[in-house]
């Protein structure tokens, strides 16, 4: 991807951010108020259905236009998310600017030439701004889960039995089949649960020792029941999208209410698993642990027990209060998530009405605004393109003036310059990086053999560089030397055959030494 499609995608890219981020705000609103209204009759369930609601529309690519949406009403304020093009220049992404002229008045060349400018600048340096916010708030998150990830490495397993019986135990209730790893947290705080493909639970020191079987029961429940959601992998996805819409609090404020909402939901799964008596155990744990452990830790992709402080009392609360919603009391909640889906999902369509007007009167009374408009655009538009134009002769102009110096450094007359078209310059540049390789791995092969002594590089040098004169030689020494071997057994040191053996034994020697260094 070249230098101006990748300017381009990242033009794209910041303008469905803030678009998409505007339209998210409005859909924040809504749950916020729905939420508000709802109170307690509002199930957990319902309410991080909605809170997933903002997650999704935040990361939505695209969204169908309707006439149901509610960005008609602001239409002018909230413009429809762009299509992103790779590679091309939309006239989303080409810097345009208002009409201000009125009916009676004007635009120049040069004052609307400026006027492109200033907006020009001022979109580049927002750009950037947003670009730089996205890529510190990500980077200062894998910093922190980076070294989490090596304080947990660090620490031993826990190697209790009961503990471990009792975790396997609560893992046949949840329906977990995941391995996971009990350590002992680096730093005092609640229990957590740390990792995707691998999870960890962390357990504090003092839980170990202050916590009964019993509750660390519903702790173990707890934590599974984020195992089983795939709590983790949503952590890291909210993080994404609040990196993504860093500059906009309602944004912050809708993702630490999904985290708030997530909690309840896993305290309601853990209720419907336990028993009447039980659930009030479950309460005294979360109570216990809150003044303790008030402290979750600063990694923000963990997923412990305890998030916030202020919670608790909305989740003690929860877990007095919690009775098995019936089908009925769901058709209000779901008639309001399809409300809010046909709603804040869409964009705004394009009506009849007004691509024909009211009349020929006002089409008459527009018609000189709306011509003045169009040549404005147009202007632009054609200056974009210059410029781009020339951005693109630029560049060409640079890379023949860096092939003309390589040709007088190699030395290329400009005949062969000319008969060298593209397919033969790859050809070349294949066979030279072949030959490089193939040198290379000859010299390094030289360098070892070097290092080896005499009898070393009789062994060796036949597998090293196949030769079959060398192979018959080595052949040949091995059968004298098994000869030897067997008439020095039988005869004297002084039989004839015995020294001939010997001196032919030379001979093939030498051969070999010669063959060798030759």
């Amino acid at each position: 991807m070249n230098l101006t499609a990748a300017s381009a995608f990242l033009d794209a890219l910041f303008e469905w951010t803030w678009s998409t981020s505007l339209h998210a705000s409005v859909l924040i609103v809504l749950v916020c108020l729905t939420q508000l209204a709802g109170g307690k009759w509002l199930a957990p369930r319902w309410r991080y259905l909605l809170s997933i609601l903002i997650l999704v529309r935040l990361l939505a690519p695209a969204v169908p236009a309707s006439a149901f949406s509610i960005f008609h009403l602001g239409k002018a304020l909230l413009p429809a998310a762009p299509k992103i093009e790779f590679g091309s220049a939309s006239p989303s992404t080409m810097p345009t600017t208002p009409n201000h002229a009125t009916p009676h008045e004007s635009v120049g060349p040069s004052k609307r030439g400026a006027i492109v400018e200033q907006n020009s600048d001022w979109l580049k340096a927002a750009r950037v701004l947003w670009l730089f916010g996205l890529m510190a708030s990500l980077f200062t998150v894998l910093r922190q889960h980076h070294r989490f990830a090596r304080c947990i490495a660090d620490e031993p397993p826990v190697g209790d039995e009961r503990i471990l019986s009792l975790l396997e135990s609560c893992k046949i209730i949840m329906g977990v089949r995941l391995q996971i790893r009990v350590v002992n947290a680096p730093q005092p705080g609640t229990p957590a649960l740390f990792g995707c493909l691998k999870p960890s639970l962390l357990l504090p020191e003092n839980a170990l020792r202050k916590l009964e079987d019993r509750e660390l029961r519903m702790v173990f429940l707890h934590e599974l029941t984020h195992v089983k959601r795939g709590d983790i992998v949503l952590n890291w996805i909210v993080i994404f999208a609040s990196s993504l819409h860093w500059f906009n609090p309602l944004v912050w404020l809708a993702m630490r209410r999904l985290c708030a909402d997530r909690e309840l939901v896993c305290d309601a799964m853990v209720m419907s698993h336990l028993a009447v008596d039980e659930r009030r155990v479950y309460g005294n744990t979360l109570i216990k642990l809150l003044d303790a452990f008030s402290d979750s830790g600063s990694c923000p992709s963990l997923a412990p027990v305890i998030n916030h402080k202020h919670e608790i009392k909305r989740r003690v609360t929860m877990i007095a209060e919690f009775k098995p919603s019936s089908r009925i009391a769901l058709l209000l909640p779901a008639t309001i998530v399809v409300a809010l889906c046909c709603l804040t999902f869409t964009r705004a369509a394009e009506l009849k009405g007004d691509s024909s007007g009211n009349g020929k009167s006002n089409r008459t009374a527009e018609s000189k605004p709306a011509n003045e408009k169009s040549q404005s655009t147009s202007y632009v538009q054609i200056e974009y393109f210059k410029k781009l134009l020339q951005e693109n002769n630029d560049e060409v102009k640079k890379a023949q003036d860096y092939a003309d110096e390589l040709r007088k450094e190699l030395r290329i007359p400009d005949a062969v310059a000319t008969a060298l078209n593209p397919e033969t310059i790859r050809r070349l540049e294949a066979t030279r990086i072949y030959v490089e390789w193939t040198y290379q791995g000859l010299n390094s092969l030289v360098t070892l053999l070097r290092a080896k002594s005499e009898a070393e590089l009789q062994k060796i040098i036949n597998v090293a560089v196949p030769d079959e004169v060398l192979a018959s030689l080595l052949k040949a020494k091995s059968e004298n030397e098994q000869r030897l071997a067997n008439l020095s057994s039988k005869i004297g040191e002084a039989n004839p055959e015995l020294m001939a053996l010997r001196q032919e034994g030379r001979k093939i020697d030498e051969q070999v030494t010669q063959r060798v260094h030759g």
